[in-house]
């Protein structure tokens, strides 16, 4: 560590945003972090080993260890950085390559979600503002697999950071994580008011990849989310990101929207069949993405007629499409919320795999691009049955962070 590193401490502050109580799912807490690079991730790494016991993957060989630094080197010396902040927590060696720092996962799972980016001139405030479903499934990952939940076993998403992280080099961002806590990036937005959102794409053929000691040299999906807050400012910067590099998805593959102040907002796809690249432009439209692949996707009219699982992507697809067709001038805040709403998700606890398992909204999320903030809500718990049979949902109240504030 420089001189200069070592000169400027690192400021650090966590808070409990919603508690878990004894019949509702999440905790949230707020982290707020602001350093060098590497005091961050050494942090993070902190959090990771003393909270929940995580390890960090071996490599198969330091062949792998050495390539992966490098690549970070050239594309992404912020997050090598972080890495090397990762090493110190644990008492290796700078860029050790025995194993791999990249990523501190402790939980993962397979995701399923909507969105629409609304351009600023569609807006009744003018500002661009996007709104996200969280959709997930309550349970652990054995329990998403079919199996009893292991002893001692959390729930996939039951712990949620809301993270302000200002690092000394690179764009300050805030943003909802889960799963990774070096990366896990899900949704968020960085000091320019760029916006960008995972979420996952059906037609791209589940795998086994491992998210970290894996033969693969590039970035996972919240890898490249965290790379694009914090070095792009606006569409165009952020789609010669997703072109330049090597992606790889794990279990599921993954799709991306991304939005800016200005109002430019696209989509990203990547044909698995032929690694074509797809970029899709909004051009200044709302712009409409669930777990259906948009290059692909049929027109309307050529949609199925009747969807035996209201939760279908197609379906969701068509619902977000013909509410916003509908609605006349400009779209307020209370339109988005009601219009994201009527595609939550309700399904019977045996779809996903174990009796434990229910699919629900575990949070939903505006961002304004103009103001740099979030505001987000999340699911507690089921309050009984509405006269369809369907569980009535109970969400927190709306919570309120913004990249303006200390």
């Amino acid at each position: 560590m420089s001189t200069e590193e070592s000169a400027v401490p690192i400021i650090f502050s966590e808070t409990t945003v919603l508690d878990k109580q004894t019949d509702t799912f999440p905790v949230v807490r707020q982290i707020h972090v602001q350093g060098t690079q590497r005091d961050i991730g050494r942090k993070m790494a902190e959090i990771a080993k003393d909270r929940y016991g995580v390890t960090l993957a071996t490599n198969v060989s330091p062949d792998y260890g050495k390539a992966r630094y490098a690549y970070l080197q050239k594309n992404y010396p912020a997050l090598l950085e972080r890495s090397r902040g990762v090493l110190d927590a644990y008492g290796l060696k700078e860029d050790d390559p025995s194993v791999d720092p990249t990523a501190l996962i402790y939980s993962l799972g397979d995701i399923g979600c909507s969105m629409i980016y609304f351009p600023g001139p569609t807006t009744e405030n003018g500002h661009a503002i996007a709104i996200r479903n969280m959709d997930f499934a309550s349970g652990s990952i054995s329990q998403l697999m079919g199996m009893p939940r292991q002893p001692g076993e959390p729930d996939i998403f039951g712990e949620i950071y809301v993270v302000i992280s200002r690092p000394n080099e690179g764009y300050s961002c805030l943003y909802l994580s889960a799963i990774d806590m070096l990366s896990g990036v899900l949704d968020g937005i960085n000091e320019h008011g760029l916006t960008i959102y995972g979420l996952i794409d059906h037609g791209v053929p589940q795998n086994s990849m491992k998210v970290t000691g894996n033969m693969v040299i590039g970035l996972n999906p919240f890898q490249t989310m965290r790379l694009v807050l914090e070095t792009c400012r606006n569409c165009e910067e952020a789609k010669q990101v997703f072109l330049t590099n090597k992606i790889f998805d794990i279990v599921k593959g993954m799709h991306y929207l991304v939005g800016d102040a200005q109002g430019n907002s696209f989509i990203f796809e990547v044909n698995k069949t032929d690694e074509q690249a797809y970029i899709q432009d909004g051009n200044g439209r709302p712009q409409i993405m669930t777990n259906s692949t948009i290059w692909d996707l049929p027109s309307l009219d050529q949609f199925p007629q009747t969807f035996t699982d209201p939760y279908d992507s197609l379906n969701r697809y068509q619902i977000l499409t013909e509410d916003i067709d509908a609605q006349t001038g400009n779209y307020s805040e209370s339109f988005m919320v009601s219009t994201a709403e009527s595609v939550f998700p309700r399904k019977s606890s045996g779809d996903l795999g174990g009796p434990a398992m229910a699919l629900r909204p575990l949070w939903q999320v505006i961002y304004d691009m103009s103001e740099l903030s979030m505001k987000v809500r999340f699911w507690l718990k089921d309050t009984g049955t509405d006269d369809s049979g369907n569980p009535v949902l109970t969400l927190s109240e709306w919570y309120e962070f913004s990249l303006t504030q200390n």
